[in-house]
């Protein structure tokens, strides 16, 4: 088995790009096959050289490595498609030679006129194939008024195009129905997608092509370049497309849609790939935390449902949550500091690792850790929005008057530990009108880590501090 994945570098590595990446890797690992990454630039206008980079970047956090590709030695390269157009050329002339594509003079404005019906109405587009009989003594005249030629691949009438897909069994497609005598070579003397694909899939000896339904229009067109130049046709697997939580198609709308922005908002590359792994389908086990041992194991392209998958923001940040969890002291330190935005050289690691250790529970990504963090390491708190309000209401009242009673009575490093026993007992306050107004208090959220946790962690000094502030602004 070889498989490949195959991005255009026009920008970044979308989300959707990333499943198909994944699923292909899975399976490579699986049966143990070549994993080919092939970089797919001929939109050269809008391909850069920043963006392969980019990909190649976030291929490897997610922990997708390739056998072969542009920046490894293969037997098979150039893995670019724009250090190939040698290749392409060859196969353009033995098409042209054999009668099975021809040149055509069409200009812009004339294949616009044919996609308007009698009243100018936008008809669908099938290509009338006028060209196709044109004379070399009509070449030369176009040529001479400047006109360069596409070249376009003549399509065979009345062809059933039948393979089976995978995931969705026999597919059938009639030749009548794709549009007519397709390009393949566009005017500049780029080849198009639909035509080099298959070059390459064949060349490169790929086994099979795991990609998005979106390509499902285009395998009947590459069925029939693949035929006409006498290439095998690769098992295909067309993955049903990822949705929003609407059930539409996956946009910024819904949220992050590239995964550069996962890894900046701090998610974990392990809980991506599983995720991703695992849309579609569910494991006979019902967990949904799995190992890349366990998936390899455990996944089956059979398995996978034929309908949309969807996309839910939640349920990953669910997932990564669980892998937050899951992390070393040492090694959950090391991810949060660069969302830390405080200075923290003078402060003890032990304590740091500490904070971050009672802090992860509470983070379902990295970048979470700003929303408590200042709990242990800002002076003063001010409460927030919810907070403020919270210590305003009747209830709190008492609690207040406790921390009053309590800091005149004097709050040293013998008693501040036992600061939620003294309040309950001086307030009488229980339940959540005990513990809410305290976190407000003591925090200044209403949401956090444990408070008899981080007690210790916060220190008497600023206990002190925001019992202080407090009194003075909510009593």
């Amino acid at each position: 088995m070889r498989v490949r994945f195959a991005p255009s570098p026009t920008g970044f590595l979308h989300i959707g790009n990333a499943r198909t990446a994944v699923v292909n890797y899975i399976m490579a690992k699986k049966y143990n096959a070549d994993f080919i990454l092939r970089v797919e630039d001929t939109d050269l206008e809008r391909s850069t050289k920043e963006s392969e980079i980019s990909i190649m970047d976030d291929l490897k956090w997610l922990g997708i490595n390739w056998t072969e590709g542009p920046d490894l030695a293969g037997n098979y390269g150039p893995y670019r498609q724009s250090e190939r157009f040698e290749i392409y050329e060859k196969f353009t002339q033995k098409l042209l030679e054999e009668g099975k594509a021809y040149h055509c003079y069409c200009t812009k404005e004339e294949l616009e006129e044919d996609r308007k019906d009698a009243d100018g109405n936008i008809k669908t587009f099938e290509y009338s194939g006028k060209c196709r009989t044109l004379s070399q003594e009509d070449k030369r005249k176009f040529e001479a008024d400047g006109l360069k030629p596409t070249v376009r691949f003549h399509v065979p009438n009345e062809k059933n195009i039948t393979f089976n897909d995978t995931l969705k069994g026999e597919v059938n497609f009639n030749s009548n129905n794709i549009g007519g005598d397709f390009i393949i070579v566009r005017s500049d003397g780029v080849p198009v997608y639909n035509y080099i694909v298959i070059i390459d899939d064949s060349l490169m000896n790929v086994t099979h092509v795991i990609r998005g339904e979106d390509h499902l229009s285009n395998t009947p067109k590459q069925i029939l370049l693949a035929q006409a130049l006498e290439f095998a046709i690769p098992q295909y697997a067309h993955l049903p497309l990822m949705l929003g939580n609407d059930r539409s198609k996956l946009s910024k709308r819904h949220g992050i849609t590239s995964v550069d922005l996962y890894r900046s908002e701090g998610y974990l590359p392990e809980a991506l790939f599983n995720y991703l792994g695992m849309l579609g389908w569910a494991s006979e086990t019902e967990n949904e935390i799995m190992s890349f041992e366990e998936l390899l194991k455990e996944f089956d392209m059979n398995n996978l449902g034929k309908s949309a998958a969807i996309f839910d923001f939640q349920k990953l940040r669910w997932v990564n949550n669980n892998y937050i969890k899951q992390l070393s002291k040492e090694r959950v330190l090391e991810l949060f500091t660069p969302y830390l935005n405080y200075q923290i050289d003078h402060l003890p690691k032990d304590k740091l690792e500490s904070i971050c250790e009672l802090l992860k529970p509470n983070c379902e990504t990295l970048s979470d850790i700003v929303k408590f963090i200042g709990i242990f390491l800002d002076e003063t708190v001010i409460p927030d929005d919810e907070a403020s309000k919270m210590l305003k209401e009747e209830y709190s009242k008492p609690i207040l008057e406790s921390a009053k009673e309590i800091l005149d009575e004097g709050l040293n490093e013998s008693n501040y530990l036992n600061i939620i026993e003294l309040i309950k007992e001086k307030s009488g306050n229980t339940g959540k009108k005990l513990f809410m107004p305290l976190r407000a208090l003591i925090t200044g959220r209403l949401q956090g880590p444990d408070l008899h946790l981080s007690l210790p962690l916060i220190g008497i000094d600023k206990l002190n501090q925001r019992l202080s502030y407090c009194i003075k602004n909510f009593l």
